[in-house]
């Protein structure tokens, strides 16, 4: 008696955590999170495609495009939501301060380095790329985790192919971001789009 009480509390649990996670992912498509990835999407495109073929120019492009970005990622968020549920506007708040606290970290960490590192070459910016490349990968496998084996997938993949690029493709190395970096973000927009709503 006592263990089919225990299976039925557990199943209920389970129950209510996949519909939380179902909640989650509706509110993140309804309050522009397919937007947003589109839009992260082709300034990571737009932005490595530069640093390919004018590096010089890059981190101009960069400084303007970074803005250009948070800008927009301000307008979507500001749009009221087609769908409200319960608590959403709470949780998208939390995920939206998680991803900026995430560039905050990787800025701090970058900062903390930086006077033990010796930016020489092409080869360190390369590295360093990479290495900040693959902490939006960590936040996807994370936010998988509760939400969508999908976003697991998705951050592991694009780990193993920007370690693959930097290692494999050293000469073409930030187009193969733009193409893969760029395009799983707007990959994701699109999966968002039809797979949460």
């Amino acid at each position: 008696m006592t263990d089919e009480l225990g299976r039925e509390a557990a199943r209920e649990s389970l129950k209510q955590v996949g519909e939380v996670a179902k909640r989650t992912r509706t509110m993140i498509a309804y309050r522009g999170g397919d937007v947003l990835f589109v839009v992260w999407g082709i300034i990571w495109a737009i932005g490595f495609t530069i640093s390919q073929f004018a590096p010089r120019e890059s981190q101009w492009a960069w400084l303007g495009l970074t803005p250009l970005g948070i800008v927009l990622t301000f307008v979507v968020l500001r749009r009221p939501p087609a769908v409200r549920a319960a608590g959403t506007d709470r949780l998208a708040r939390r995920i939206g301060i998680m991803w900026g606290l995430l560039f905050v970290y990787v800025d701090l960490w970058l900062a903390l380095l930086w006077p033990f590192l010796h930016p020489n070459g092409i080869a360190f910016w390369r590295h360093l790329t990479a290495v900040i490349f693959t902490a939006p990968m960590l936040a996807y496998v994370m936010m998988g985790l509760w939400l969508d084996n999908c976003m697991v997938w998705l951050g592991l993949g694009i780990t193993a192919l920007t370690v693959t690029g930097l290692l494999l493709l050293p000469g073409v190395f930030f187009l193969w971001l733009a193409a893969m970096g760029g395009g799983t973000l707007i990959a994701t927009g699109l999966i968002i789009r039809r797979r949460w709503r």
